[in-house]
């Protein structure tokens, strides 16, 4: 990882799901899933940040799941709920690196539980207004030019401007 340690992402799946209204509307709950894990997708983009979402077991699942590479995916373990796990995770993560840690609940008992492992809980509405800074700072950055070849290649222009060259 280097000098600098990367922000590590945990979200309680459906928990944040159904917080922003991520399956309004979506009549299939697997398309509801994916969709909500294409978008983490783009935040997970943006920025050096690893992203794990944790799933119940309890829900069935039809059709093929679809892998998301820049997110890991974890479902329960049988016996567990979502929170179970995160908590597991969190108590296996070595004590020096859990303040690079952000956990993403709505869920009380989970976040109160939480606080005593020096990471940082967050709700699923901070969550998204993190998610809305990112994607403005990335829209700020894609409207900047970074290399133009206008002012690249500007002070050759004037010199030609002065100085045709002489075609025979």
């Amino acid at each position: 990882m280097g000098a600098t340690q990367q922000n590590h992402w945990i979200l309680d799946g459906y928990n944040v799901m159904h917080a922003l209204n991520k399956i309004r509307g979506i009549h299939s709950f697997e398309m509801a899933r994916e969709l909500f894990l294409a978008w983490l997708g783009q935040f997970q983009s943006q920025g050096d940040k690893r992203i794990t979402v944790v799933f119940d077991s309890q829900v069935t699942f039809e059709g093929p799941q679809i892998t998301h590479p820049r997110i890991h995916v974890i479902y329960s373990l049988q016996g567990f709920n979502a929170d179970g796990t995160i908590l597991m995770h969190v108590q296996q993560a070595n004590p020096e690196t859990r303040s690079h840690l952000t956990i993403v609940t709505r869920d009380r008992m989970l976040r109160d539980t939480l606080f005593s492992y020096n990471c940082l809980v967050v709700s699923p509405e901070a969550f998204f207004k993190e998610y809305l800074t990112y994607q403005s700072n990335m829209q700020r950055v894609k409207q900047q030019k970074t290399f133009s070849r206008e002012h690249f290649y500007k002070p050759f222009q004037t010199h030609f401007d002065k100085h045709p060259p002489k075609i025979s």
